[in-house]
Parts: C-alpha cells; structure tokens; sequence
C-alpha cells in the first residue's frame, strides 16, 4: 500500500485528507493450489508484475452451474443451492445474481422441448460460461466452479461437466 497526500485544495479550504493506493492483487488456480500475485510500480501505474511466496490450496466446496426448471441454476452436488445465503458477505456474488436470473428466464421463456434444436444453444451456453467464469472469480478462494450443459440440450447428450 502506498500513501498519497495532496497540497491544499483551495485559499482557506485546508489540505485533503491523506488517501492510500491499493495495489491490485490477482488470484490464480494452478490445480492444487491457489497463487498470488501483485502488480508493482511507481504512482499507480503498474509496470511489472510479481508472484508472491504465499500460497493456499484449492478449496473443496464444488459449485455446479446447470440451467434447470423453476429457477434453479446454481448446484452443490445434487441439491440446489442459494447464492445470497450460501455466501452472504461477498458483494461481488450477489451482483451476479440477477444475470444468472436473466440467462435462466431466457431458457424457460423461449427453451420448447418438442423442438429443442431450434434453441439458441451456442449462445446460450457462452453466456452461461461467461457468468460461471465471473463467478468463480469471485469464489476462487471459496469454492471451485463448473460449468455443466442442461440434459434439454439435444447436441450434447453427457457432456461433462466443464471446470472453469
């Protein structure tokens, strides 16, 4: 961490207050353990990054994030599960859930199981692998995330579960 102090902010206003500057830490899953890393530099302004000694290793909790019916998409093992309550103090989780809603509703409105080839499968599993990789950044010290394709999907009758 790195303290600023700026000069005064104006004739008769005093000075700013003292602000600190976080270095950014990145997380990063190896396996079986998890790494850090900072970004260092001069004034805020990263210009090399550092693999620190610290290590921790991979967290046993498995979130599954499957589509299903009735507004279920987020599993561990096979109980359905609920984010706010599962993990209350992350922030970052909690903004997640509204898109997970949103790509869940998608499947139910438009998802018709007498023509399930005319569904927008390839969009829909970007999108559900771009909102499962968000959330195991935001879970990569807690949990280990995957992804699974939802039985409804013709094209890929089994597919495993993708690790993200």
């Amino acid at each position: 961490m790195q303290a600023s102090t700026q000069g005064p902010v104006g004739y008769g206003q005093g000075r700013t207050q003292t602000t600190e500057v976080v270095a950014p830490v990145v997380r990063v899953r190896t396996g079986t353990t998890v790494q850090l890393g900072v970004y260092l530099g001069a004034r805020g302004k990263p210009s090399a990054f550092v693999w620190t000694d610290e290590e921790t290793a991979v967290p046993a909790q498995e979130i599954i994030v499957r589509v299903a019916r009735e507004g279920a998409w987020l599993w561990e093992g096979q109980s359905r599960i609920d984010v706010k309550t599962a993990f209350p103090r992350s922030k970052e989780v909690a903004r997640l859930v509204r898109p997970f809603e949103d790509w869940q509703r998608f499947f139910e409105k438009y998802y018709d199981a007498s023509r399930p080839q005319r569904f927008f499968w390839g969009r829909y599993h970007n999108e559900g692998l771009q909102l499962a990789r968000r959330l195991q950044a935001a879970l990569i010290d807690v949990a280990v995330v995957r992804y699974q394709r939802p039985i409804e999907d013709c094209r890929d009758h089994g597919a495993a579960e993708i690790e993200l």
